[in-house]
């Protein structure tokens, strides 16, 4: 029988290799949308590849959550890494879903106005970003090393966050839901 181990990593690598290349494509996206040749001729395909990975690395996330809690020695969540990670991989998810039906709901003008593709597109990067301190954490709780070790993060602690990042996460997720609200308002204007 397959170890839950094996399946784990299988989830996990197709989970963080479809949000790189989306994190990737999210930031040649940025570098178009600020018109910066050659990227911007390339807006509608790299459009396209950032919002597939991050679909499918969306899709696949369930899967690492499970296999990982599977896999994990003892009750699955009794360690504080391992609660960190699923928090944060929750968190990435959900912005993820957010930049989905961002790019649903702008249609395609989405990348005409340069405030609204950066922020678009920073979004995106974002949670890659979670992902990646995902991944990160499982590697210093499986093999006590990351490759994010030099920033010392507070993997042991529960929640992860700090004070100035919490609130950094609510005023961004505020200012995103007044944008979108405004430019909602504007089309139905």
């Amino acid at each position: 029988m397959v170890n839950p181990g094996t399946f784990h990593v299988v989830a996990t690598e197709l989970t963080v290799g479809s949000f790189a290349l989306a994190g990737l494509s999210f930031m040649l996206t940025c570098l178009a949308t600020l018109n910066i040749k050659p990227f911007n001729h390339y807006i509608t395909s790299l459009d396209a590849i950032a919002h597939f990975t991050l679909a499918f690395g969306l899709i696949t996330t369930p899967f690492s959550i499970v296999t990982g809690i599977m896999a994990a020695p003892g009750t699955g969540l009794d360690h504080p890494m391992l609660m960190n990670k699923m928090l944060i991989s929750s968190f990435a998810a959900g912005c993820a879903i957010g930049v989905l039906l961002h790019r649903k709901s702008a249609g395609p003008n989405l990348w005409d106005s340069t405030s609204n593709g950066l922020l678009h597109s920073n979004m995106g990067m974002a949670s890659t970003g979670f992902i990646l301190v995902t991944a990160s954490i499982g590697g210093t709780f499986a093999r006590g090393e990351s490759l994010l070790d030099f920033l010392h993060l507070p993997y042991r602690e529960v929640p992860v966050f700090p004070l100035w990042l919490s609130i950094l996460v609510i005023i961004v997720a505020t200012t995103t839901i007044v944008l979108n609200t405004q430019r909602t308002n504007e089309g139905t204007s």
